[in-house]
């Protein structure tokens, strides 16, 4: 449990960790060479844990095919990227359902539609069975923009042998943690083409490292938590490094249809404050596929947006569920009004009050931080393993900038 009372004159700096969502798929993906590549700024967070615990209980068990059915692949929902490892080493995986954070539904049809378009057989039992027996088609279009379908493909496909001609991808995510993957994959030699069109052209080769380490990039969910206490704490003025200023165009562009004050400093540094809360305004929010506005955001700014004057209208386009954190919110005394599971009100600011919340998601961890920061008396906020697997140090961090913050 996690403990926070208000507060207020939130100052100084703060570094942004390393990225939990780029290190994962590259941890997988190097599980594919010979020569292993160290990886720079692999976060010490629980979901990295689980997943080497993960794949090196399905080597130990694995004989005939790559067992992914041990009670560590259901931890996390990033198993699924251990998937080609087991298809370009044993040619086949038995995989359980994977754990994940709870935003509804979130089934594999797409992954598995984008693996069978690349060549691979899959039955559904109490488990799955994925097995290689063709080559891929040399044009795979994917059902949605799917980060991790993307990631996965990407890698198995890079690793393919004996494929003599290109493939096209159509559809891929480009997250700024899929870019790290690809560049990833290319210093491994990987013949990989991105395109302007959310699309990429993979001729499969001979893996050859060309590099020795790799750099994991920035977290930018940990960089937009931070964003938001320095917007909503009062008197508060934070400066935030280590980040890609590129890679945070579409959000700066909303906070300033809010009335944020931002300030970019250089290229990997920009300073947020507060002064201007009062005549922050409503604002209509849409998510959208990276570069636009990304649903991975849409908590923090949901609370930002009770302290809004006017109605702020939120559409949530990529998932069902998003929306359950409103109502911790409206516990603590915000005005929400939930449409359907991808339209909600915010209506006026309010006043919010401490409470006891919980959270199932990281995400909504994020919406309950920067409530229980202007919430009266003290915010209890349940469940703190959701927390621990992706914030590093992040007590300690938070409180070098003033928060108030205990883990009990």
């Amino acid at each position: 449990m996690f403990i926070i009372n208000q507060s207020s004159n939130l100052k100084w700096e703060i570094k942004v960790s390393w990225s939990k969502n780029a290190a994962l798929p590259i941890l997988a993906a190097n599980y594919l060479t010979n020569q292993k590549i160290q990886l720079n700024n692999l976060p010490n967070i629980l979901d990295v844990q689980s997943l080497k615990e993960t794949r090196k209980r399905a080597s130990e068990n694995s004989k005939n095919y790559f067992d992914l059915t041990s009670p560590e692949t259901t931890k996390i929902r990033a198993s699924i990227l251990l998937i080609p490892v087991g298809l370009l080493k044993y040619w086949e995986v038995h995989f359980c359902k994977p754990g994940w954070c709870n935003i509804w539904k979130r089934p594999l049809d797409a992954f598995d539609d984008a693996f069978i378009q690349a060549g691979v057989w899959v039955e559904n039992n109490w488990y799955k069975i994925y097995k290689k027996i063709n080559k891929p088609n040399r044009r795979i279009i994917l059902q949605e923009f799917s980060v991790t379908t993307t990631e996965a493909l990407l890698t198995y496909l890079a690793f393919l042998k004996n494929v003599d001609y290109e493939i096209k991808v159509y559809n891929i995510a480009i997250e700024p943690h899929v870019i790290n993957l690809i560049k990833f994959l290319k210093g491994l030699w990987a013949q990989i083409k991105l395109h302007h069109n959310h699309s990429v052209t993979i001729q499969p080769t001979k893996i050859n490292p060309q590099i020795e380490k790799f750099n994991i990039i920035w977290d930018y969910i940990e960089a937009w938590t931070f964003l938001g206490l320095g917007a909503i704490a009062d008197n508060s003025k934070i400066v935030i490094k280590w980040c890609d200023i590129e890679d945070l165009i579409s959000v700066f562009k909303v906070a300033d249809k809010i009335g944020i004050n931002i300030k970019i400093l250089n290229n990997e540094t920009f300073e947020v404050n507060s002064k201007n809360k009062k005549n922050y305004k409503a604002i209509k929010l849409q998510t959208m596929i990276f570069p636009g506005f990304p649903t991975d955001l849409q908590s923090i700014f949901g609370t930002i947006l009770t302290q809004a004057n006017g109605v702020s209208k939120i559409y949530e386009t990529l998932f069902e569920g998003r929306f359950w954190y409103l109502t911790e919110l409206e516990n603590m005394g915000a005005k929400i009004e939930i449409l359907n599971p991808h339209q909600a009100l915010i209506i006026w600011p309010t006043k919010l009050k401490g409470s006891y919340v919980t959270t199932k998601d990281l995400r909504w961890w994020g919406a309950l931080l920067l409530a229980g920061t202007i919430a009266e008396g003290k915010t209890y906020i349940m469940n703190e393993k959701i927390i621990l697997r992706w914030y590093e140090n992040i007590v300690e961090k938070l409180k070098s900038i003033g928060v108030k913050i205990e883990k009990k």
